[in-house]
């Protein structure tokens, strides 16, 4: 039997082909645009990063590693979008794709789990273009310990994707809450390390900085491009952690809603 015609798979498709069609439905909805669609997606990230060398540039502020200042903005603001990026999508995917809930089997995990791998594969895109660029445009080395940066990275990711789905959760909730955590994130853009290192801080700026999963995540990014550079704050073992908090309160908040829903169904 035929699938119905807005259903992007057949209604006894296994799950990885389930995670396909929904990554591939959710990459044409955002990128409706075509191929100037796609390259927006890529200049947001180089954007960031040629404003803050501009920054950089203009209050003549030196990088406390020996590097180009294009390499050291980079390796803190790519960590950042991915964690941003997955947030905002997981945000919107429920939002936007709730009617797909009829469609059985797809479940909210899934529309979650392919928002944040949609984001993922685009960042690994955008990261290997960046740093290519950068390698060959300023004559830098490649990095000391890729496994480390990829660990970085990934960290950076699971951070994004447990709290995205945790406030994605919210969302199904209520959309004004969902919406008004995500704005309570923009601190996170000048406390994480962007614009400097954890050994630049004072022994009592790291015992309070290190609270900050995603510090952990872009410490680590550094740590394996840079040869030598050994960071204060650069656990693993605190990010991945953080995450798996907010996903198991985000199965709590998804179970208390199908519980009032139903409730309410049963008045």
């Amino acid at each position: 039997m035929s699938s119905a015609p807005d259903q992007p798979f057949e209604p006894d498709a296994p799950f990885h082909q389930r995670i396909g069609a929904l990554i591939r439905r959710e990459r044409a909805t955002r990128f409706s645009g075509g191929a100037i669609g796609y390259l927006w997606a890529y200049l947001t990230p180089v954007s960031f990063i040629f404003l803050i060398v501009i920054f950089f540039k203009i209050i003549q502020r030196t990088t406390p590693i020996n590097v180009p200042v294009e390499l050291f903005v980079a390796t803190g603001i790519l960590p950042y979008v991915l964690f941003r990026q997955t947030i905002s999508s997981m945000v919107r995917t429920v939002i936007s794709n709730r009617y797909m809930l009829y469609f059985k089997p797809v479940t909210v995990s899934e529309l979650f789990l392919a928002s944040a791998l949609l984001e993922l594969l685009n960042l690994i895109v955008t990261v290997v273009l960046i740093f290519t660029l950068i390698m060959i445009f300023f004559n830098t080395d490649g990095p000391a310990d890729p496994f480390r940066v990829i660990i970085g990275f990934g960290t950076a990711w699971v951070i994004g994707a447990g709290f995205g789905r945790f406030t994605g959760a919210l969302g199904q909730w209520s959309d004004t809450l969902a919406r008004a955590i995500p704005l309570t994130l923009r601190p996170m853009f000048w406390i994480s390390g962007i614009f400097f290192t954890a050994t630049e801080l004072t022994e009592s700026a790291v015992q309070i900085f290190w609270y900050n999963p995603l510090f952990h995540a872009i410490e680590l990014v550094r740590e394996g491009f840079f040869l030598g550079y050994q960071s204060p704050i650069s656990s693993m073992l605190y990010p991945l952690t953080f995450s798996l908090v907010f996903y198991l309160l985000s199965l709590a908040i998804e179970r208390f809603v199908i519980q009032t829903r139903r409730a309410r169904h049963r008045l």
